[in-house]
């Protein structure tokens, strides 16, 4: 663990800097919010002195200017609805006339309160009075002609009330004055701040005033530092990908081989289907380099870097291995399926290749007809490497293996190679099963392919199947076996397994 520290260090330090640029950037985010946060109070404030006032205007439609007992009990229905209201009344002139609680009634109206009726845009406005417990109580007037209109009482804990789930959970001392009335909660922390952010409603008079406190500054800094983090951990994890595919091209040389002795090579397998009755037949056996710091290499990097450095053969020997453990602790498996294992060009003319299969047959006699090799067609050898690579593959076929010559169709040299030697499979490449439809003109070409198999007594495996209407084609084409992301990718041993026993299949032998 503490070797990759010096790797981590870097890291620390994005996520360090991230953090105070976080803290830096808190002051705009939280005036930005507070912003945000003042305009929906009022905008809160001044829908509920609507919501009063259209209720009014509805109850006005059910009383009279008379004041008669059923206005009465019809005010005092409505009153006894409303949650919050305490008291309505009908005024005419400058004076309510007829109250909720004490019917006809004669309590004047200051002129400066009908003067801010008529100047309203809509016609509504507040004022602040006195109960008759000499409590200070809020009116909310809604006029419903030039001298006539309806209030509403409502207790002065009300307005806080509506605030409350802002002021409260962003942890704001606030200030709100209606006309020359003022309700705040200073008092709850003596902390002086000076930003003070001042909001005034445009069609009723009170205002808020919003100071932030040290809680404020915190809640706002946890809300956006999921950002911070985020930010951190996409420059971090860029910064890890390209310093380990930097650190890779330079280190992957030499963990190459320790990966080959360590078991940091797994094995894989892809099935191989029969498609008349769905049956796995068997599977291509495929590594991959788990390596403990780098994570999983591809294959397309590390079997050509094997080739390069000469240690191939040590790989292929790796593999054999891990093919054969598994055929020994699947008996059941054994019994009906077999195992292809890719030979590379290199292998196929190097005594020491021919050799390791020569220990190999002789260790495991059982498991040699069990195993499919697979040859790729496009072989670049001069005359005496061919000549080499001929007599191998007749050495090989005398041990027990099974010849399949792989990707068959993509080089130049296929034809003259199965016309030299006989193989018992032959595969054919995915780049002509992926340009595969119904009117396709890769189709005489897999015709011929398809017909040259049978001439030659060869089985045909179609790889890099992926759709049903490549199986259709395909079925109607004459080819029984095929493999690909169709019916799955390369798994694990012990999911080939699960897939072969879910399958419902009857006995069958190798294409081979």
């Amino acid at each position: 663990m503490f070797r990759h520290l010096p790797n981590l260090l870097p890291v620390a330090a994005i996520f360090l800097i991230a953090l105070l640029f976080s803290v830096a950037g808190n002051y705009y985010h939280t005036q930005r919010a507070m912003q945000l946060d003042g305009k929906e109070i009022v905008n809160v404030l001044d829908r509920y002195i609507d919501k009063v006032a259209s209720e009014l205007y509805i109850l006005n439609q059910n009383v009279s200017n008379l004041c008669s007992t059923q206005d009465k009990l019809r005010m005092r229905a409505h009153v006894f609805n409303s949650e919050y209201i305490k008291e309505v009344g009908l005024y005419k002139d400058n004076f309510v006339t007829c109250t909720s609680n004490e019917g006809p009634n004669y309590i004047q109206i200051g002129d400066e309160v009908m003067d801010r009726i008529h100047a309203s845009k809509n016609h509504i406005t507040i004022s602040i009075g006195e109960s008759s417990s000499y409590m200070p109580t809020f009116f909310i007037y809604a006029s419903t002609s030039a001298s006539t209109g309806l209030n509403a009482l409502i207790p002065p804990e009300r307005f806080p009330e509506l605030i409350k789930q802002f002021v409260n959970s962003h942890e704001y001392q606030y200030k709100l004055t209606i006309l020359d009335y003022e309700l705040s909660n200073l008092y709850q922390n003596n902390t002086e701040y000076r930003e003070k952010l001042t909001f005034t409603s445009n069609l009723y008079p009170f205002k808020i005033e919003l100071q932030p406190t040290f809680g404020t500054y915190q809640y706002h800094y946890f809300s956006n530092v999921w950002q911070t983090i985020l930010a951190a951990s996409i420059c971090a994890l860029l910064y890890l990908i390209i310093g380990y595919q930097l650190l890779a091209k330079r280190s992957i040389e030499y963990t190459l081989l320790n990966a080959i002795h360590n078991d940091e090579i797994e094995l894989y397998l892809q099935p191989i289907v029969d498609i008349n009755n769905n049956a796995v037949v068997g599977s291509e056996a495929l590594v991959r380099w788990n390596h403990p710091t780098q994570g999983q290499i591809s294959p397309d990097i590390f079997i050509p870097l094997a080739e390069k450095l000469g240690v191939i053969d040590l790989l292929t020997e790796k593999m054999m291995s891990m093919v054969a453990q598994f055929l020994q602790e699947n008996p059941r498996y054994q019994e009906s399926k077999y195992v292809s294992v890719n030979v590379s060009r290199i292998s196929l003319i190097d005594s020491l290749f021919l050799n390791n299969l020569k220990k190999f047959a002789k260790r495991h006699p059982l498991l040699v007809d069990r195993i499919l090799l697979e040859v790729t067609e496009n072989l670049d050898f001069d005359q005496q490497q061919l000549n080499t690579a001929l007599s191998n593959l007749v050495s090989i076929q005398k041990l027990g293996f099974q010849l399949a010559i792989d990707d068959f169709g993509t080089g130049y040299s296929g034809l003259n190679f199965i016309r030299l030697h006989s193989f018992q499979v032959m595969k054919i490449d995915q780049v002509f099963i992926k340009s595969l439809h119904s009117e396709s003109s890769i189709t005489p070409v897999l015709v011929s392919m398809i017909q040259l198999a049978k001439e030659l007594n060869m089985k045909v495996i179609a790889e890099g199947v992926e759709t049903e209407q490549q199986i259709s084609l395909l079925r109607k084409l004459g080819v029984s076996y095929i493999q690909g992301y169709y019916y799955s990718y390369p798994i694990k041993p012990e999911a080939l397994l699960k897939l072969s026993e879910d399958v419902q299949y009857s006995p069958v032998n190798s294409p081979a």
